[in-house]
């Protein structure tokens, strides 16, 4: 593989971190106290009628809440509540296995392993781990292109990638 597919490949995995290190963000938001904000903005405005938006932040809120305020809605992004964040999760990836290691016939079989498909094609992205008591374990992310093998991308967040790949394996 050239030097040039290998770093379209390294830039798809470092995307795909990124991504998923928001998403979780997201999740970890404080989203009641987000509605709080906005809707003390909202209020301040409509008795303000002749402000804007922004000008309603700057007169009913405190220094300390607009950092807030737009710190959080930065981690937001452009969704609106709790529900629509797990939305975004739970349409991201393209596919979620899970399998099981050598059973006696007839045997119970666990899942050991997972695999979650982020991006195919050149490049392709993959988290893959272990599993115990059907919850994640461990989480690498890996990447390659047309014709090479995976290759582990090493600069994760691997609390990330497990609470990422927890939301698909409550199966």
């Amino acid at each position: 593989m050239s030097e040039m597919n290998d770093n379209n490949a390294m830039d798809q995995a470092r995307a795909q971190m990124e991504s998923i290190s928001k998403m979780i963000a997201r999740l970890d938001l404080d989203w009641d106290r987000l509605a709080e904000l906005r809707e003390t903005v909202a209020d301040c405005a409509a008795e303000l009628s002749d402000f804007r938006k922004a000008e309603a932040r700057a007169l009913c809120l405190t220094e300390e809440e607009r950092e807030e305020l737009a710190e959080m809605e930065d981690i937001a992004d452009d969704c609106e509540d709790e529900d629509e964040a797990v939305q975004r999760i739970e349409e991201d990836p393209l596919d979620v296995c899970v399998r099981s290691g050598w059973t006696a016939p007839g045997g119970e079989m666990e899942a050991e392993e997972y695999m979650i498909l982020l991006c195919t094609g050149g490049p392709a992205v993959r988290i893959t781990g272990n599993l115990s008591r059907g919850e994640a374990s461990s989480a690498r992310l890996e990447y390659q292109d047309w014709y090479t093998p995976w290759t582990e991308y090493r600069e994760i967040n691997e609390a990330y990638l497990i609470r990422y790949a927890d939301h698909f394996l409550g199966y």
